[in-house]
């Protein structure tokens, strides 16, 4: 039975009952039978427009019931958003509301279950393609050597340097997934010192220097004339840097230059790393930081990753307080920026 009738049968028992008094009461008295038909006639009009005017109060309420019931009906096939109107008594509006805030809060959190489910499913198939590339690469140079089809020991020797540089390869999509995991669990730690910013730039140069001189790249550094120590995790904000590194040597065309910047306006240091490359179309840098996002349409060689680098060092830049950001235009090259404070949380966990 709807809630409603309910209240529509109650209010017509307590008239009836209350008509049945009075009609008893009229008879009792010393009343002549018109004034009794008329008491009686005025009565029964009187119970007619209670009745009527109760109907029209709960209307409201069975209407706001009614779209709850539904909405709630909607919720169970995954279909949110549909605000209901908040009318009727202040139980009913309060109701309402707070229904409304429910179903916008499970339609945010049902939206990020399906990005990351997207995500997840985008991540594996990536992977799964870019895993294969050097594992079947590794299996055509060892069986071309295990079938002695190789017997120059110069050709053997370039073949075995091919191997490791793609067991490298692989070892290294395997530590960015790992630290990716790290990262979404929340169990990042970060272990903060003071660094003098000039003597940390030569050590992550030192990384990079056989590439760049594979490559015939030069690295220009602009610092200010006295360099700030900056209160950080040495080694993350290393994986940072080395992130754009690889992604700046990535997307520009050999022997073009790289540099890298350093600035620090206020209590803040900005690291920048700009490349001379293709550049990044302005509809793809909302989504430049995503994981496995990757502008080129096509996976050749050249843009060979996995696309998390810039995803694991935006994770690493605001487990830091800090911001990383992008600006680019197509054919003009790109310039990353990290955004760190001179001194962030003082505690020692992400």
């Amino acid at each position: 039975m709807k809630i409603k009738t309910i209240f529509l049968i109650a209010n017509g028992s307590s008239i009836l009952l209350m008509t049945t008094f009075l009609m008893i009461s009229y008879f009792y008295m010393i009343l002549s039978v018109e004034m009794i038909g008329w008491l009686s006639l005025l009565t029964l009009l009187s119970a007619l427009v209670s009745f009527f005017v109760y109907y029209l109060l709960t209307s409201p309420v069975e209407r706001s019931i009614k779209r709850l019931s539904d909405e709630a009906h909607e919720m169970t096939e995954n279909n949110f958003g549909s605000r209901i109107p908040e009318e009727g008594p202040v139980e009913i509006r309060t109701l309402t509301k707070q229904f409304n805030q429910m179903s916008e809060r499970l339609s945010l959190s049902f939206r990020a279950i399906k990005q990351a489910e997207q995500s997840r499913r985008e991540l594996v198939a990536n992977i799964s393609h870019d895993l294969r590339t050097p594992m079947a690469s590794i299996r055509a140079f060892l069986q071309a050597i295990q079938d002695g089809v190789v017997e120059d020991p110069k050709a053997k020797e370039q073949y075995m340097r091919t191997i490791s540089l793609e067991v490298e390869r692989l070892d290294h999509m395997i530590q960015q997934l790992f630290e990716l995991s790290v990262y979404d669990s929340g169990q990042m730690k970060l272990h903060k010192e003071w660094v003098a910013l000039d003597q940390w730039l030569i050590e992550v140069m030192e990384h990079k220097r056989f590439i760049l001189e594979e490559q015939h790249r030069d690295v220009h550094i602009e610092l200010p004339d006295r360099v700030k120590e900056v209160y950080m995790d040495r080694d993350k904000i290393k994986r940072v840097l080395m992130n754009l590194l690889d992604n700046a040597l990535r997307h520009s065309e050999t022997h073009t230059d790289i540099t890298i910047r350093i600035k620090q306006p206020n209590d803040q240091v900005l690291i920048e790393v700009e490349d001379h490359g293709e550049g990044i179309d302005e509809k793809h840098l909302p989504f430049i930081f995503n994981r496995t996002y990757r502008v080129e349409a096509s996976r050749n060689q050249k843009y060979a990753g996995t696309g998390l680098g810039l995803a694991i060092a935006k994770h690493i830049v605001e487990a830091h307080d800090g911001e990383i950001s992008v600006q680019s235009k197509p054919g003009a090259g790109s310039t990353f920026i990290v955004r760190l404070p001179l001194k962030g949380r003082s505690d020692e966990s992400g």
